[in-house]
């Protein structure tokens, strides 16, 4: 699936739920993608008119300069920026 209005290029789950024409919620192990990152953990909630997306769940990060771990993300598109819940370890890929 493409959603290019939030900056996806990929997403994928075990279930995905529509819940409305911008609001999607992907049930159980799931991905998001995009040019500069892949975020991969679980019940992912996906709100394409505020460009966000979010999980209370564990997540793993990858980018082109490392691999992160947290409790939880909050990713706004808008801003570019993602918020990280819990404990977050980085890893370095050099």
């Amino acid at each position: 699936i493409v959603l290019s209005k939030s900056g996806l290029t990929k997403i994928g789950s075990q279930k995905l739920n529509k819940i409305d024409e911008n609001q999607f919620f992907l049930q159980g192990k799931s991905f998001l993608e995009n040019d500069d990152y892949k975020i991969y953990g679980e019940d992912i909630a996906i709100d394409l008119a505020d460009e966000i997306s979010h999980s209370k769940k564990p997540v793993q990060v990858i980018n082109s300069t490392g691999t992160l771990n947290a409790k939880g993300f909050k990713n706004i598109e808008s801003e570019g920026k993602i918020y990280f819940d819990g404990s977050v370890l980085f890893k370095s890929h050099e």
